[in-house]
Parts: C-alpha cells; sequence; structure tokens
C-alpha cells in the first residue's frame, strides 16, 4: 500500500494518546469551510503539528509552517491498536477528503469553460483556462508535508529507543 505507515512503540495506548495530546495543537475538522482558515489565521507567525484524536483510537496529524496557508495539506490519518509489548499506530500519510473534491470542482469548471472556448473558437480563451487548470491543480496537489510528518513520527518510534537507554 502507498505511504502505509506501522510503528510499533513500547508506550501503552493511553501513554501515546497523552503524548500526542501534549505535542498537538488541536483542531477539529468541521463541515464549516471557514473553521480552518480562522484556525491558520490565529496560528500565522507559529510552526507546529496540529490534529486531533478521535475517540482513543483515530488520529489526525498535520503540519503547519509559519506564514504560510496550508490547510489542504498532506496529514497522517491513522489508528492507535493495543499490542502485547505496548501499541502501534497504523496509518497512511494522504490528503484531505476535501482538497480532492476542490480539485474535482476546479477541473470540472475548467473543463467546461475549455471546451465552451474551443466551441466557439476561442483558442486563446482555451489556453488560458488550460493554465489555470494546471496551476490550480499544481497549488491544491502537490507540498513538501510527507517528510515534517515522517520526522514527527519517527519521535513517536524513538520513545522505544530512549526508554531503553535509561
Amino acid at each position: 500500500m502507498r505511504d502505509h505507515i506501522v510503528i510499533e512503540t513500547e508506550l501503552s495506548p493511553k501513554k501515546l494518546c497523552r503524548k500526542l495530546d501534549r505535542d498537538l495543537v488541536e483542531y477539529r475538522p468541521t463541515l464549516n469551510i471557514f473553521s480552518l482558515g480562522r484556525f491558520m489565521r490565529k496560528h500565522r507567525y507559529e510552526t507546529f503539528f496540529y490534529g486531533c484524536r478521535r475517540d482513543d483510537s483515530r488520529v489526525m496529524i498535520f503540519h503547519h509552517t509559519a506564514k504560510k496557508r496550508d490547510g489542504g495539506a498532506r496529514g497522517f490519518f491513522g489508528e492507535i491498536e493495543k499490542t502485547e509489548n505496548g501499541s502501534r499506530l497504523v496509518g497512511k500519510i494522504r490528503k484531505p477528503v476535501s482538497a480532492y473534491i476542490a480539485a474535482a470542482a476546479i477541473t470540472l469548471i475548467c473543463v467546461f469553460l475549455m471546451l465552451m472556448s474551443a466551441g466557439l473558437r476561442e483558442f486563446i480563451a482555451f489556453g488560458v483556462f488550460a493554465g489555470i487548470l494546471t496551476v490550480s491543480l499544481f497549488m491544491i496537489l502537490f507540498d513538501d508535508k510527507k517528510k515534517y510528518i515522517e520526522a514527527y513520527l519517527d519521535t513517536i518510534r524513538k520513545e522505544n529507543t530512549r526508554k531503553e537507554e535509561n
């Protein structure tokens, strides 16, 4: 599976939940599309990890870079599972569903406008809409957050080595 991540740790599920609560700035996604924008403006000049836990098992982790509007960036979506020696964090790094919905909407609108422009033989307008589509999809679907999320998940993995050293 692409971007599938499994992290074994000696932390119990309860301790892992406490670590996540301590490390993450809490943000719970809502149906209100403006709530993420308000959250990003509130933390405009900070770089941090944010997300939430749902129930005692489901986890969402994202990274925010100062002075960036990176609300639709990749994040970790996973679950905490209890094991014999502690716990396991299993999940994937992917974009939120809202990013894919926005990309689909922009694609449909631009393709419609491109077809209309071609039908009217307005090839300059066709090229403009093709350019808008390309730039929009690049801005929505490309980001470099995967390395930051993986680095944070490595800190959870390293909890095992700190315990063994002590």
